[in-house]
């Protein structure tokens, strides 16, 4: 993996903290899900992120990004803090003044990662002969997966009839049970999804996944809200064109900007106590650039309408 090179601001915090005795790390690797790595600028002490924003952070292009990552790093325990870099060309002193009060606040709440800054390579590729067969698999083994057989016996003792990747790496299981939650999505009266009912199926899969990897289990759940996290935006999208996910297409209309939202103020009100959630503006971007690239839009024109 190629991490990038301090830029000149950079250097010059570096310079500040460390003649002022602050504890820091540049640019360690942070694996917030499996497949997604990150590197922020500093980690200082345990748990405190700082980064060091150029104008390119301000990009709209860019904040999305920035925000889905900042929520996963908050799932794993970490404070993420932004600094200019016009901060620190003004006032360097009053920059790293900052960074100290930070740092000695998130000292003083004796909490650190709930992970380590490591990657485990014995769980996170998926070989592509599962990439081509896990939906096939999901929708398989959802045929007959009744409420009560959501239990961690069952699913051990049944995913290896499929293949026992299932069971020993983390993220073909993580990726599995995303598809399981999109399988499971159901309707209410009103036609609208149903998220209390996909928030319980994603909590049974938090647990599941949790028991099955032991001594890395807490990390695999971490790590599977994060996908869902980096996800969500493409998930609403996919609900706006196709009325489902690419596995479950279909299951419900989504046809006004006020429906929409409704929906997404739902998914959030069910899942922020999970630390999933997804931002109005992160779904407007993922569905405005779908818009722009079908074929046949006349049924999504109130898509080209909606506004920041």
């Amino acid at each position: 993996m190629e991490v990038p090179r301090p830029t000149f601001y950079e250097r010059k915090l570096a310079s500040r903290l460390a003649a002022n005795n602050i504890p820091y790390k540049s640019q360690p690797v942070i694996w917030y899900t499996r497949a997604n790595f990150y590197t922020p600028d500093f980690v200082i002490g345990q748990k405190l992120i700082v980064e060091v924003d150029g104008k390119i952070h301000s990009m709209k292009h860019r904040i999305t990004p920035d925000r889905i990552r900042q929520r996963a790093l908050k799932n794993l325990g970490y404070y993420v803090m932004r600094v200019s870099n016009d901060t620190i060309r003004i006032n360097v002193k009053t920059a790293v003044k900052e960074i100290i009060q930070q740092y000695y606040e998130t000292v003083d709440l004796q909490s650190y990662p709930k992970v380590e800054i490591v990657k485990h390579d014995t769980y996170d590729s998926i070989h592509k002969y599962v990439q081509d067969k896990i939906s096939q698999w999901a929708v398989e083994f959802n045929r007959s997966l009744k409420e009560e057989l959501w239990t961690v016996d069952y699913f051990r003792l049944h995913l290896p009839e499929y293949d026992s990747v299932l069971v020993q790496n983390q993220s073909a299981l993580e990726r599995f049970m995303l598809l399981l939650l999109g399988l499971n999505l159901k309707t209410g009266e009103d036609g609208t999804l149903d998220f209390e009912h996909s928030a319980h199926v994603f909590s049974k899969g938090i647990e599941i996944i949790g028991e099955i990897f032991g001594e890395q289990g807490a990390t695999a759940s971490i790590h599977l809200k994060n996908m869902f996290n980096v996800s969500a935006p493409g998930f609403f999208k996919n609900l706006v064109f196709y009325g489902g996910p690419n596995i479950n297409p279909g299951v419900v209309s989504i046809n006004n900007l006020n429906l929409l939202k409704r929906q997404i103020s739902e998914f959030n009100r069910h899942f922020s106590s999970y630390q999933v959630s997804v931002e109005e503006d992160e779904v407007r971007d993922e569905c405005l650039y779908a818009f722009k690239n079908i074929e046949t839009n006349t049924n999504f024109q109130w898509i080209a309408e909606w506004k920041a």
